[in-house]
Formats: C-alpha cells, sequence, structure tokens
C-alpha cells in the first residue's frame, strides 16, 4: 500500500460551478483514510459555484491560486492565495472566484463526505 500519491493520477468530477479531485479518503482508488477525506478544486474564472450544506461535516479549504468570496449564509468574506477557511457543519455556504485564471483550493472533510453529495441550499 502507498502513502503517496499524486493529484494527476485522479481523474477530476464535475460539480456545478466546479471541478474536485478527491485523493484522500476511503475510496480503494485513492489514498486510504477512515476519519476525513481530502483533495482539491477548481472554479472557472469569474464564476460562482452555488450555495450548499455539509450538514454533517466540517470543512477546512487553502486558496492555492486565485482570489474571490467565500459566502457564508449569503455573508461574502474576501480570500486569496494563502488564506485557511473553516466551515462548520450545517452552515450554508458557496465560493466565488474573482479572477481571471481558475481558483484552486485544496479541502479537508471530517468525516469524510462523498463528492458531490452535500446538501443542497
Amino acid at each position: 500500500m502507498s502513502h503517496v500519491l499524486h493529484e494527476s493520477r485522479i481523474e477530476a468530477k464535475a460539480l456545478p460551478g466546479r471541478h474536485h479531485k478527491m485523493v484522500v479518503g476511503s475510496d480503494p482508488s485513492i489514498l486510504d483514510c477512515s476519519k476525513m477525506c481530502a483533495g482539491v478544486a477548481w472554479f472557472p474564472p469569474e464564476s460562482h459555484a452555488p450555495a450548499h450544506v455539509h450538514q454533517e461535516a466540517e470543512e477546512v479549504l487553502y486558496v492555492l491560486s486565485g482570489r474571490g468570496a467565500f459566502y457564508f449564509d449569503g455573508n461574502p468574506e474576501a480570500v486569496a492565495v494563502g488564506d485557511f477557511v473553516s466551515v462548520p457543519a450545517g452552515v450554508q455556504h458557496s465560493i466565488r472566484n474573482d479572477a481571471q485564471e481558475a481558483m484552486k483550493v485544496l479541502y479537508v472533510f471530517s468525516p469524510p463526505v462523498q463528492q458531490g453529495s452535500y446538501d443542497r441550499a
């Protein structure tokens, strides 16, 4: 069993307003972890991904490229490269990319979630 997996070996999954690559989690094709999951997501230039809620999971994100805003219950908070973002369980949130290039973020959920299985707001 390997403990290292490059994101380029994972196929991206299209979700509304973004693409995800889950790299760590319970799927046998990725790095095994039972108590959290993690990956990367891209948001197209000048886009706003739809609001959603993770009822049972907390999420932490880290902005790798781009700039924009995270909306929490409809209220925007500006983000840029190097910012960490904490999303409590049960809080409606969405992401807007204000840049001319894709915004890329690293995400971690605990407990783990199924990719794209979140509740719509």
